[in-house]
């Protein structure tokens, strides 16, 4: 399934698939600035504040970009691990070919989680300080 597909099938409403492509969009383009200004204040995601999650993302981001990424490729696949065949984005480093993993979680229509899928990652699983 294409990446634009899997949007519209689950973000429901317009303004939560329009934010959901810009936030795909800041993964892409490894910009953690525009992804701190696209996710809530309010929100924790994988159990962090947003200022701790964005630090982690412009760390990993960082990784990316020393191994010579300056674009990550984007897919879809299907979790074969804890999350038990829920459809996640994957990145895939233009250069380096390395794949990160986000699982987005949705309540009532909105975005409330973002989170790295291990199963569909590589590279990273141990490589994090936290």
């Amino acid at each position: 399934m294409e990446a634009v597909e899997l949007v519209e099938k689950i973000a429901t409403k317009q303004e939560v698939k329009t934010q959901l492509l810009k936030v795909l969009e800041a993964f892409q383009n490894l910009d953690y600035h525009s992804l701190n200004d696209l996710l809530d204040d309010d929100a924790y995601y994988e159990d962090l504040k947003k200022p701790s999650f964005i630090y982690r993302q412009k760390e990993i981001f960082s990784k990316f970009d020393k191994i010579g990424d300056t674009y990550l490729n984007i897919s879809t696949n299907i979790c074969t691990g804890c999350l038990c065949s829920e459809p996640v984005f994957v990145f895939t480093g233009n250069r380096s070919g390395h794949k990160y993993a986000i699982y987005i979680e949705f309540t009532q229509g909105e975005i409330t989680d973002i989170y790295r899928c291990t199963e569909q990652s590589d590279w990273f699983d141990t490589d994090m300080p936290f």
